[in-house]
């Protein structure tokens, strides 16, 4: 916990509105005794995360085995984004336990952003070397371009999701830069991620109270737009009936949102579908009879 109290202190002390300064460098993960010759990590690595489904201890081999060869190539950008991939997978596995490790989750979280923050860093160098609290979030993403998108992204969601571990006044604190980063890449590839970006702003917008910047029109508005562009994707629906219905205490949209997810073959959403509308009557209210 010591490595998170730290970088909480640091980003909480750099939040300003219109400043960013760069995340807390967390060190890579030390590397398993048998990660073997440094050159063939990456195939090791792809090897591994093949066999995750089989094998318990496959991601975390995978994760390592990148972030050995992000030590140690002359291209880290690819590797340490394959990393950031697996934990953030690896997070939303455990957030779905019956009993989360909140420790657990919270430091997949931050070495998540940080390896996603090295991977767009080490593509944008100038723009990295603008993360010295003279910057607006805005004009330091500026400097990101397309090839970094899903790095920047993969940041942005990570760092919110160790955020809301934290409790909700580090998510207030940092609200400025993620929003700026997730326009950012909303600008470069809106529809990353089945229109990944626009739900997670929207989801952000929905959640934050409105003295700080919460918006749920706004954030309505963002999450439509991101069911539209991947109206396929059960999650832009799950967003919706999770965010917005509930806040607005909409019980017609929460049930239609959450109709449309048990149409799609995710099994894992529509047990999330099914999980709310047990809950619905704790989050609405009993029905009039």
């Amino acid at each position: 916990m010591r490595r998170i109290a730290a970088a909480a202190a640091v980003w909480a002390a750099a939040c300003h509105p219109a400043k960013v300064v760069a995340p807390a460098r967390v060190p890579v993960a030390a590397i398993a005794p048998d990660a073997g010759p440094v050159d063939d990590s990456a195939a090791r690595a792809e090897a591994a995360w093949a066999r995750r489904e089989t094998d318990p201890g496959a991601v975390d081999q995978a994760i390592l085995l990148w972030e050995n060869a992000a030590l140690h190539g002359t291209d880290p950008s690819v590797p340490l984004l394959d990393a950031a991939r697996a934990r953030r997978t690896r997070i939303a596995r455990a957030q779905r336990a019956v009993d989360p490790d909140a420790r657990a989750i919270g430091e997949d979280a931050l070495a998540c952003a940080a390896d996603a923050h090295r991977s767009w860093a080490a593509q944008f160098p100038a723009a990295a070397a603008q993360l010295d609290g003279t910057h607006s979030a805005a004009e330091v993403y500026a400097a990101v371009g397309a090839p970094a998108a899903e790095a920047l992204y993969l940041e942005a969601v990570c760092s919110a999701a160790w955020a809301r571990m934290q409790g909700f006044t580090p998510l207030i604190e940092r609200r400025a830069e993620l929003t700026a980063a997730l326009e950012r890449v909303i600008q470069l590839a809106p529809s990353l991620d089945g229109g990944g970006p626009e739900r997670e702003l929207g989801t952000l917008l929905a959640a934050l109270p409105a003295y700080a910047g919460g918006d749920l029109a706004e954030a309505r508005r963002r999450l439509e737009s991101a069911a539209q562009r991947a109206p396929q994707d059960p999650r832009n629906h799950l967003a919706v009936a999770r965010t917005v219905a509930v806040k607005a205490q909409d019980r017609a949209l929460f049930e239609r949102e959450l109709a449309e997810v048990k149409k799609s073959d995710d099994a894992m959403a529509a047990a999330d579908a099914d999980a709310l509308l047990q809950r619905e009557d704790d989050l609405f209210g009993p029905r009039e009879k």
